[in-house]
């Protein structure tokens, strides 16, 4: 028996595995099958995108025409919670365009970032869908660097989603002196940069160097908290609208990740 509960820990799939193997799987069939149909068997219930503001993701594939192109993504990095029960998975994507009709650039690439919570039924679904358009060369990811740290102390959802909120009201007071160094001051190490249109930054140099271009002045408000059962990991979205120019609106998501110390600081930064 004790042979058996041993063979059983060393083959069963972390979480990580579980959601390295869920994106791709997703990618899969996204290109086997009907696309919209591959993302409503892949988001959750009460999955949000960004269209450009916060909106049900759902939705917009209920009834949807095949798409005019063909889209390729695959997981690069992925970061886990202690509970297994919520991640964040980020890599390239790509789209070919395969209609005559379509007469801008043949391809477009950028990267997404997609929120995964684990389901009732032990299963994985994108909880949030986001991404950029952004100037890379697509290559499709062979392995998937873990970004997973090691267990903080005992923490909670609640603790945590208390903890985010007022971090949030702090980075909102900030944003309206310049979102880039509103992110800076709460930066993890790790930090992971995405805008429209501009290169990916990964790690604290890089990061750094592109939020220093990032001066807009904005008014920016959370609209929601999730958190990890085990308060070590957590997302929050909501929008932003220009303070110079009230026209300028975006979207924002925050993945949160607790400190050593306990604090809290953004590990991924999407503000398209």
């Amino acid at each position: 028996m004790l042979t058996a509960l041993l063979l059983a820990a060393a083959v069963s799939p972390t979480p990580f595995d579980q959601v390295v193997a869920a994106e791709r799987r997703f990618a899969a069939a996204g290109r086997r099958t009907e696309l919209h149909k591959a993302f409503l068997a892949n988001l959750s219930d009460d999955a949000i995108t960004f269209n450009p503001m916060p909106t049900p993701a759902r939705p917009l594939h209920v009834d949807q025409p095949p798409p005019k192109g063909d889209l390729q993504w695959g997981p690069g990095w992925v970061a886990v919670s202690a509970a297994g029960d919520l991640a964040v998975s980020t890599g390239p994507w790509e789209i070919r365009r395969n209609s005559p009709t379509i007469l801008t650039d043949a391809q477009a690439q950028g990267w997404f970032i997609s929120m995964w919570r684990r389901q009732g039924d032990g299963g994985w679904k994108v909880a949030v869908d986001a991404g950029v358009s952004s100037p890379t060369k697509f290559v499709l990811p062979a392995t998937v660097a873990d970004g997973t740290t090691a267990p903080k102390s005992a923490g909670n959802a609640e603790g945590a989603k208390l903890a985010i909120a007022a971090a949030e009201q702090a980075f909102a007071v900030a944003a309206r002196q310049g979102i880039g160094g509103a992110v800076e001051a709460v930066a993890d190490p790790a930090l992971r940069v995405y805008r429209e249109g501009k290169p990916a930054a990964f790690g604290a140099k890089e990061s750094k160097t592109a939020l220093a271009t990032d001066g807009r002045k904005a008014a920016c408000a959370s609209e929601q908290v999730i958190a990890s059962k085990s308060g070590d990991l957590a997302y929050s979205y909501g929008a932003c609208t220009g303070t110079d120019d009230a026209t300028a609106k975006y979207a924002f998501l925050h993945v949160w990740r607790r400190q050593q110390d306990q604090s809290w600081r953004i590990l991924v930064d999407v503000t398209p």
